[in-house]
């Protein structure tokens, strides 16, 4: 069934694929031709002493031989043609499903395998589904072909050239289902071998810090003694599998040699016809073993095919339909709002927040309230399990996904940086700025002077994952990020928590600077930045317990004020203050 649907997914390429039939074709006819031409030239022109016309003979089975020749070329090219175009469409679609999918696909997915099953598995159908599927069906023709021309000759050598296929038949059969289950394992480990690679070099700087190097060290010898017992047993039944074959099918050419021999001192057959069927015969052996090697190959690939479908057919999916939309006012309302990660384990209970256009507040609470989901459903990675989230009024489920994202300015606690320099990471926010752009919303940020002083400017590379800069450099390039797309909502995910003290003023005062005239949440686990907010939401347990002016709060001495004393009293310092800065006036296209 799988592999039936990943044909009729192949052949929407046509127009090569009939170019690779008629290479086939082309291939199988010339191929048959030079055995058949060469009993002639012996029959009629050599056993008979007519050399003085041989010459057209042998032209003619130069041509068949020539024919041959270019029919398998142009076959192995358009066959490695059409499976790189295969191979990229597969790749694509993977790649775009995990792009769609909603962000809680990726929880119990390690991606190392994920990686595995783009590359490794994708490469796999490529060169033995595609390349070997299509070569098995030439073979196949060319297979019935043989047979066809060997009983145009003679039907009673035929039936003895053809006493092997039985035993190639059941040793097949006896061999498939293990290589198979062999070549399963072998892909399982290599996935694993992935992970292990992928998350030790993103983790690199952990495992360093925790001396875990020898339990990573163990963890991969480990991956690879299976991986390597895996392939040992598709090398042992490979071992057994290939040179029984091969053995029934040279043992074809002897019988074929010593029966026709026999039939040709009788007088039976003709010279030629023994001559011919020894060819036939050599011929007859590589289609046989491509056609056994295609099923041998099948089982692998399909197993391949088994794990990008697992991939593309999960339903896990963001839901991308709705009404577009090209700015937003700020106003956000959550009524009655319940979410939870997994059945009956609720994180957020019956939340009820109505946040004005223009309005900041700030989301406080202990670890495990409910912040970050809060400000997730916001950002829509996650829609409510149940109740209604609305932007100036209107269902979040009627709009469309992407475009609300497009109004919002996210600053994550941690920021990731892609490979290349600062100006494309910034840039990446807004496909189509300009470095104009940037160095003006830069200087807006008031990190300009920043930026300049680094040892090659604008151009400086960040790294992988931004290695190269310190975390308050990169939350500065995070925060110009979240402002070259002017957004309506700015949600702040803690700019502060990991910033070091030179440059924490300038982070806070480009914050301030984001944040102005714009609906802005602020997540704050360092609770002197509630100072910025005009209202602080205070969350426990997934529900709002309190809420208020930092004055209010504090005035109250309720939850908060405890959370804020402890909290100072943990710093042993008094709380931070920060250099004010003078409003700025939001662009408006």
């Amino acid at each position: 069934m799988i592999f039936k649907r990943f044909l009729s997914e192949a052949f929407v390429h046509r127009r090569l694929l009939a170019v690779i039939l008629l290479a086939i074709i082309g291939s199988t006819i010339s191929t048959l031709a030079a055995p058949y031409i060469l009993r002639i030239a012996i029959d009629e022109y050599i056993v008979p002493g007519r050399f003085e016309d041989l010459a057209g003979i042998a032209l003619l089975y130069l041509i068949a031989l020539t024919g041959q020749w270019f029919f398998t070329t142009l076959q192995t090219y358009t066959v490695q043609v059409f499976g790189q175009r295969v191979l990229f469409d597969l790749r694509a679609r993977l790649q775009r499903k995990l792009l769609d999918s909603k962000l809680d696909y990726f929880k119990d997915k390690r991606t190392g395998d994920l990686v595995s099953r783009i590359i490794n598995d994708t490469s796999m159908v490529n060169d033995v589904l595609v390349s070997g599927l299509l070569g098995g069906i030439g073979s196949l023709l060319s297979l019935v072909g043989i047979i066809g021309a060997m009983l145009l000759l003679d039907v009673q050598l035929t039936v003895v050239a053809m006493t092997t296929i039985p035993l190639m038949v059941f040793i097949s059969k006896y061999f498939g289902g293990r290589i198979y289950r062999a070549y399963r394992d072998t892909r399982q480990k290599i996935a694993k071998i992935s992970s292990i690679v992928e998350e030790s070099v993103s983790g690199i700087e952990t495992v360093k810090a925790f001396g875990r190097e020898p339990m990573v060290e163990e963890e991969f010898s480990r991956a690879s003694r299976d991986t390597v017992k895996a392939y040992m047993r598709v090398a042992y039944y490979m071992g057994f599998f290939w040179p029984l074959m091969n053995i029934s099918s040279l043992l074809s050419i002897v019988i074929v040699l010593a029966y026709g021999s026999y039939l040709a001192y009788t007088g039976a057959v003709s010279l030629g016809i023994v001559v011919a069927f020894v060819q036939y015969t050599q011929r007859f052996r590589g289609p046989i073993n491509n056609v056994v090697s295609m099923y041998d190959s099948l089982q692998s690939a399909l197993a391949s095919l088994v794990r990008i479908y697992e991939v593309l057919d999960d339903e896990n999916i963001e839901e991308t339909a709705g009404e577009k939309i090209d700015r937003l006012k700020g106003e956000i309302e959550l009524r009655e709002v319940w979410f939870e990660y997994e059945p009956e384990n609720p994180v957020l209970k019956n939340v009820n927040l109505h946040i004005k256009p223009g309005e900041t507040i700030a989301l406080v609470g202990r670890t495990g309230a409910g912040k970050t989901t809060l400000a997730n459903l916001i950002m829509r990675f996650y829609d409510p399990t149940k109740g209604l989230l609305l932007y100036d009024g209107k269902d979040s489920r009627q709009l469309d996904r992407r475009s609300i994202r497009a109004r919002i300015g996210y600053v994550p606690q941690e920021t990731y940086l892609f490979p290349g320099t600062i100006a494309e990471n910034i840039q990446i926010a807004r496909p189509g700025a300009s470095l104009n752009d940037v160095v003006r919303v830069c200087k807006e940020l008031g990190i300009h002077e920043f930026i300049i002083k680094l040892p090659r400017g604008y151009d400086t590379p960040a790294g992988e994952a931004g290695k190269l800069l310190s975390v308050g450099e990169k939350q500065l390039i995070s925060l110009a990020r979240a402002l070259i797309r002017d957004p309506d909502i700015v949600i702040l995910d803690e700019a502060l928590s990991s910033v070091d003290p030179r440059t924490e003023q300038l982070v806070y005062q480009a914050m301030q600077k984001l944040m102005n005239g714009r609906t802005s949440i602020i997540i704050a686990h360092r609770l002197s930045l509630t100072r910025l907010a005009d209202r602080i939401i205070v969350l426990d347990q997934g529900k709002i317990i309190e809420q208020g002016s930092f004055n209010d709060l504090i005035k109250k001495k309720g939850y908060f004020y405890k959370l804020y004393t402890s909290q100072f009293e943990k710093t042993m310092s008094k709380p931070l203050t920060y250099k004010a800065v003078s409003p700025t006036h939001r662009k408006i296209d």
